[in-house]
């Protein structure tokens, strides 16, 4: 193998684990973001429990924005009419 052959094959190597390394890092990035959000998730609905005000902003905002019949449910929302937004 010449000399160009390797460096090439040793540049697909470097590129292979570049790339492996920055799956590794979005995939850390993504469960970070989402502990964040059950954190954040939790101390709302908690909050919500103790704070009539707060609960009734909360759920407004769910009731707006959450739109999937099933996620709907989970908050005791009822389905949105003519959604069929189920996937």
């Amino acid at each position: 193998m010449d000399r160009k052959a390797k460096l090439l094959q040793r540049k697909a190597q470097i590129e292979a684990q570049l790339q492996d390394l920055n799956a590794r890092e979005r995939l850390r990035e993504r469960k970070m973001d989402t502990r964040r959000k059950v954190i954040a998730g939790a101390l709302a609905l908690e909050h919500a429990g103790i704070d009539p005000g707060f609960h009734a902003e909360l759920f407004k905002l769910l009731n707006r924005y959450v739109n999937r019949a099933q996620d709907r449910a989970l908050f005791g929302l009822p389905p949105r009419e003519g959604n069929d937004n189920d996937g």
